[in-house]
């Protein structure tokens, strides 16, 4: 069973894809969907989507997860990560895939142990969690993972 989770952004949308058998979960493949602000707004959600139908064709998902957002000081940059996140729910409703919604204090807590983790701690617990050599990076690819294996276990409950 595969498993898809996603850090939605504007500039940056990581991505982390993983495979489970019977045993631990497996890393498949992880990055990022990158836009740029010299693009006009309605081309980065374009370049959002285009790139999120090419990780969708990749496998047969069983379930997706997606990073609910927190607003922290920047609302207008808030606003416009929805529309980006928007974009990334409704072609993954499309596809009809089951889609996991998870707050970020949830995924560190399940995946670190703490829901104050940082970047640094995620990416150390994706790492071993998914037995790799080196930490995923960038930071927005190794969160992605960490969605992907909450959503596993989530999904196989």
């Amino acid at each position: 069973m595969y498993f898809l989770g996603i850090d939605p952004g504007l500039s940056e949308v990581g991505f982390g894809i993983i495979k489970v058998t019977d045993r631990d979960p497996e890393f498949v493949d992880c990055g990022i969907i990158k836009t740029v602000p010299a693009d006009s707004f309605p081309e980065r959600l374009t370049i959002i989507k285009r790139d999120l139908v090419e990780i969708l064709g990749m496998h047969k998902y069983s379930a997706v997860g997606i990073e609910e957002l927190f607003f922290v000081k920047n609302v207008t940059n808030g606003i416009k990560v929805a529309h980006a996140r928007g974009v990334i729910v409704s072609e993954i409703h499309q596809k009809g895939l089951p889609i996991y919604e998870m707050k970020p204090t949830e995924i560190k807590s399940n995946i670190c142990g703490s829901g104050q983790a940082d970047k640094r701690q995620v990416q150390e617990m994706v790492k071993r969690l998914l037995n790799l050599t080196t930490l995923p990076k960038p930071h927005d690819a190794a969160d992605a993972l960490g969605i992907a294996i909450l959503t596993a276990r989530v999904h196989n409950r």
